[in-house]
């Protein structure tokens, strides 16, 4: 059965399937907040966010009569979103250079901490938008999207290897940050 919180997304996407601007209008609005959660999670500021959010939605108004109605239109929405976060990040020319480094690790990545209680939800954005492009992509991808370095390094074009290095460049990066508080 379906419900009326279904039946309003069902009915938004036939509309935007027929481009329907009032239907297009209202997706946006409805999922704007969340797709730009994401998109911060990625991009270094506000305008990078804004550039890639509406580039996503570009691409969901033209590919959503090829959505399948199979799972979440939010996840499929989510998906989109962040490929086009990567697009973008791959762009960056500048942070592509492949790194060989399969053996690094350090144990210091990883210690006990009461200072991320001290830290606000945009503290914490901001720290991450502080990461550089690409490490900040492979923490994403990683740690809030449950993404596996083969996985990643797939999305992204580069090795295994290099995705952990950015992982733990990200780590590292994040943990000094916390250290200063």
């Amino acid at each position: 059965m379906i419900n009326s919180k279904e039946a309003t997304i069902s009915k938004l996407i036939q509309g935007c399937i027929k481009n329907d601007r009032k239907s297009q209008r209202l997706l946006y609005e409805k999922y704007f907040s969340v797709m730009m959660s994401i998109s911060l999670r990625y991009c270094s500021n506000w305008d990078e966010s804004m550039e890639v959010v509406n580039s996503g939605f570009l691409k969901v108004f033209l590919k959503i009569k090829d959505y399948s109605g199979k799972g979440s239109f939010e996840g499929w929405m989510k998906r989109i979103i962040i490929n086009t976060a990567l697009d973008y990040l791959k762009s960056l020319k500048a942070y592509t250079e492949e790194i060989n480094d399969k053996n690094t690790f350090e144990s210091d990545f990883f210690f006990e901490n009461n200072a991320i209680d001290k830290f606000s939800i945009e503290d914490i954005l901001k720290e991450v938008q502080s990461i550089p492009p690409m490490s900040r992509a492979v923490f994403n991808l990683n740690v809030m999207e449950g993404y596996k370095h083969k996985e990643i390094a797939e999305k992204l074009g580069i090795s295994e290897g290099t995705s952990h290095w950015h992982l733990q460049n990200a780590r590292k990066i994040l943990i000094d940050k916390l250290r200063k508080f």
